[in-house]
């Protein structure tokens, strides 16, 4: 079966492309019935191979491809967590990190289209990472929204296909590049009533 594969090896080397992850940072998943394709441990995706996929069962038990990311505990759980998802993109999105790390709550926004596709911006505090309690925090987050913020570690966002996946990352990102921006031209920004 090449397409799972293919398709994230595709939208992982766009997420380097974007500036979304570095080298072997970061990591994508696709479920395709009772089988999560996921991205591997410690392969820079730039590099990535189709055949370096790893499959998993529901269970988390490898069936087939290289050693699964770290993450793949909550990858799993946000599946388990939440039907109709197919698709999930933990990536490290610089501006969107910048401006958690100073302070900004993302629980107001500026811009219409972060109101209109991100919709709600959930945060789940500093865990450490490819932890179970990570993976418990992130799949309850997942209950209420499509875009979750890793303290200190990144983003992770959700979709029924790649595509609605990578749109949310980069919306995400491009708010926050935008917002950032603005910020360091006017401290007083208000965001939209």
């Amino acid at each position: 079966m090449r397409f799972p594969r293919t398709t994230l090896v595709d939208f992982a080397r766009r997420a380097a492309g974007s500036g979304l992850l570095v080298g072997p940072e970061g990591n994508l998943s696709l479920k395709v019935k009772d089988q999560i394709f996921i991205t591997p441990s410690g392969v820079s995706k730039e590099e990535l191979r189709p055949e370096d996929i790893a499959v998993l069962d529901r269970e988390g038990n490898l069936l087939e491809g290289k050693n699964p990311s770290s993450e793949s505990k909550m990858h799993l759980a946000i599946y388990q967590a939440r039907e109709g998802l197919s698709a999930i993109i933990h990536a490290h999105p610089p501006y969107t990190l910048a401006l958690y790390l100073a302070g900004e709550d993302f629980s107001q926004f500026y811009l219409p289209e972060a109101r209109i596709y991100l919709k709600k911006v959930t945060k789940v505090p500093l865990l450490p990472p490819g932890s179970e309690e990570l993976a418990a925090r992130v799949s309850e987050a997942a209950k209420e929204a499509q875009v979750i913020i890793l303290s200190g570690h990144g983003a992770v966002t959700l979709g029924k296909n790649l595509t609605e996946a990578f749109n949310l990352m980069l919306i995400l990102e491009k708010v926050s590049q935008v917002t950032w921006l603005a910020k360091n031209l006017r401290k007083d920004l208000e965001p939209l009533s």
